[in-house]
């Protein structure tokens, strides 16, 4: 999104390469950002190149905005991927951002299904080069909350706690969508150091809007000028009776004597008692109520929360790594297994097409008597390949076997490993 008009055009034309790229992405089977940075930033000649991809896509709307941008002048889609980049593609040039990204154990989808707990851990000095990857991250999540409202089968509500928010650069979605979010089972919280730090990304009135959309406001012992101000302010005031007395001086001191009386507002916590809070302090402002002044949780001095905390065990919150590999490794079985049948169908076609008598059959692959020359030249070729893996493998068949129990696969992974097995075997004897 942006807020300056010079750049609204070229805007909408980086959002239509942005979105022709991931269909061709998904069609390619490898719908991941790093694909359509690949997809967006190779080649020299960009207008040569799109032209291509309006070859490759199959769909209508990719093929057509591949076209547009294949005719488009090299300044113009130059300015393009400048935009792109310049608004968090480049991170993925990155090549272990790529890797970590390509796969995920969660789906936003299921966010309200069922209870989730996404630990987004990033170090400090980190969070600048990955904030856009970070805004990414919650403006999808947001968007995918704000898709449909909670159905039936979704009762649980959504917390997102974003740190450091100051830091993580502006993010239009969350300042938009604060106030509605609650109904799609959303709910921000948001945390920053000083006011000034937000004005500076979102401005004044933006930041105002932020706040007036939060229903509850909490303020640690502050330090920054503004900031206290803030805090006054936002606490309120108060009525004190103020009494004042006068007298005139004369000769007769009895005379000349006034008392007054009067009511007036002072805040109820000055600026003065904000800056000297107790560290252990907080102060709650929430909507239609009057503020609080409470002491702090700390988890470690709790008498609840401390033994929860020493109940703990274990890598929290990090998953199962060797279920992640498990399910790593059937994934990756399964795609070697629809290439492989793909490439042997291929090869059927063509051999079929030339006439060369290949057998259909899964399991086996017979020559018939009647050879064509290239199918008589390729047996020496393939008596020698037989006879390299034979020497390789001690001049016999190499027998493997490992334990599926002791691996942790169930009934389900077991059978597809099974027909992923039978189906490599088949492919295997088809070209022997």
């Amino acid at each position: 999104q942006t807020d300056n008009e010079k750049l609204s055009g070229l805007l909408a034309g980086g959002i239509d390469l942005f979105v022709a790229a991931g269909l061709l992405a998904f069609e390619r089977g490898v719908p991941t950002i790093g694909e359509i940075y690949r997809i967006t930033a190779s080649g020299g000649d960009k207008q040569k190149e799109y032209l291509k991809r309006s070859q490759e896509v199959k769909n209508k709307s990719a093929k057509l905005i591949f076209e547009r941008m294949a005719s488009t002048n090299n300044d113009t889609l130059t300015s393009y991927l400048s935009l792109l980049m310049t608004s968090g593609l480049d991170t993925w040039d990155n090549r272990a951002i790529d890797a970590a990204t390509a796969t995920s154990d969660f789906s936003f989808r299921d966010i309200r299904r069922r209870p989730h707990a996404i630990y987004l851990v990033v170090e400090s000095e980190m969070i600048r080069p990955l904030a856009p990857l970070i805004r990414l991250f919650f403006s999808d999540l947001i968007a995918s909350l704000q898709a449909q409202e909670p159905g039936d089968d979704e009762p649980w509500p959504v917390m997102m706690m974003l740190d450091e928010f100051d830091r993580l650069g502006k993010m239009p979605i969350v300042a938009e969508s604060i106030k509605t979010l609650r109904s799609f089972g959303g709910n921000l919280a948001i945390v920053t150091q000083t006011i000034p730090a937000l004005d500076e990304i979102y401005g004044e009135n933006t930041r105002r809007s932020l706040q007036g959309g939060a229903g509850v406001k909490l303020y640690l012992t502050p330090s920054e000028q503004k900031t206290i101000e803030e805090l006054s302010q936002a606490v309120g005031k108060t009525t004190k009776r103020v009494v004042t007395r006068s007298r005139a001086v004369g000769r007769n001191p009895f005379e000349g004597r006034s008392v007054s009386e009067r009511t007036e507002d002072t805040p109820l916590l000055t600026e003065d008692e904000a800056r000297r809070m107790d560290l252990d302090e907080v102060i709650l402002v929430i909507d239609a109520q009057m503020p609080i002044r409470a002491k702090r949780v700390k988890y470690f001095e709790d008498p609840v929360l401390k033994v929860l905390h020493a109940g703990q065990s274990g890598s929290f919150p990090y998953p199962d790594e060797d279920g992640l590999r498990r399910d790593r490794q059937m994934s990756e079985t399964r795609e070697t297994v629809e290439k492989l049948k793909q490439e042997l169908q291929e090869v059927r076609a063509a051999a079929g097409a030339n006439g060369s008598g290949v057998a259909t059959s899964p399991a086996t692959a017979e020559m018939p008597a009647s050879n064509t020359k290239s199918s008589t030249a390729s047996r020496p070729n393939r008596a020698r390949g037989r006879a390299a893996r034979a020497g390789a493998s001690g001049g016999g068949p190499v027998q493997l076997s490992f334990d599926p129990v002791g691996l942790g696969l169930n009934g389900a992974s077991r059978s597809e490993l099974t027909v992923a097995v039978q189906t490599t075997r088949a492919i295997i004897d088809a070209h022997q």
